[in-house]
């Protein structure tokens, strides 16, 4: 058992658990498309690099959950509304762009991501779906994969990733679902929110563990190695320097989150 799925249990058992989600999916029209599996080139530990790291087949959310979604969910659960989710979860700007515990108003369109949730929050919503947070090497392959809408050139993603991680930040977000797909069928993976890993404190670990021996030994040595020489792994190391500056309990008003599910041989992309 990892120590995130503990402090999950931990958490679940503050609040009292998780009432079942009605049905399957997170909310009616929700599709899960099939990433199929791949490799990921990492960013750190040089031998791992050159033939990158396999990763199997899953199931991931074509779009991040949306505050209608998470309204769902905290109704069904009165121990994540605002003013009672616990304090060890969740920071005090834990939903602050709703009106109320259960009132979205002008600044949380029904259809925009969610932000402003912890990771206690967001993996609680997606047990809660039947799901789970996806892995970060599973959100790795699934947002690297945009040849077709990129003609197959990996300098025009790398280049447009940037681009959005130096804009402005968004008071309202737009409704989720519209951005560009990836070669699954999975949108906004870049250009909206960023968004929470099941494992996103994982690079913390091997960071400060100069005595690793594993394929995150190496992390911060070769990201930093690469910054200036190339935009590819400079734009992945913004996103582990991100998560490797996260607790469980930090919220955002750039970060929401999409439910991932395993995949089911047989039973196609939905």
């Amino acid at each position: 058992m990892t120590s995130g799925v503990r402090a999950l249990l931990v958490v679940a058992a503050l609040t009292g658990g998780f009432a079942p989600g009605a049905g399957a999916q997170p909310a009616p029209g929700v599709e899960f498309r099939l990433v199929a599996a791949g490799r990921v080139r990492p960013i750190f530990a040089a031998g791992v690099a050159d033939t990158g790291i396999a990763v199997g087949a899953f199931r991931l959310a074509a779009r991040p959950v949306t505050n209608a979604e998470f309204l769902r969910f905290v109704a069904a659960n009165p121990a994540w509304r605002r003013t009672r989710a616990p304090r060890v979860a969740v920071d005090s700007s834990y939903l602050r762009h709703w009106s109320g515990d259960l009132t979205l108003g002008p600044n949380a369109p029904p259809a925009a991501p969610v932000v402003n949730v912890s990771w206690f929050a967001a993996s609680a919503y997606a047990a809660w779906a039947q799901g789970r947070l996806p892995t970060t090497l599973e959100w790795e392959l699934a947002a690297s994969r945009f040849h077709r809408a990129l003609g197959n050139d990996p300098e025009r993603l790398n280049l447009r990733v940037l681009e959005w991680y130096g804009s402005a930040t968004r008071a309202v977000l737009p409704d989720a679902g519209h951005g560009m797909a990836s070669d699954d069928g999975v949108r906004d993976l870049h250009g909206l929110v960023w968004e929470w890993v099941e494992d996103f404190n994982a690079v913390v670990t091997s960071g400060e563990s100069r005595g690793d021996s594993g394929p995150d030994a190496g992390l911060f040595c070769a990201g930093g190695a690469a910054l200036a020489a190339d935009p590819s792994n400079y734009a992945a190391f913004m996103r582990y320097a991100l998560r490797g500056s996260l607790r469980g309990s930090y919220t955002l008003a750039t970060l929401g989150f999409r439910v991932a599910r395993d995949a089911e041989p047989g039973k196609g992309n939905r």
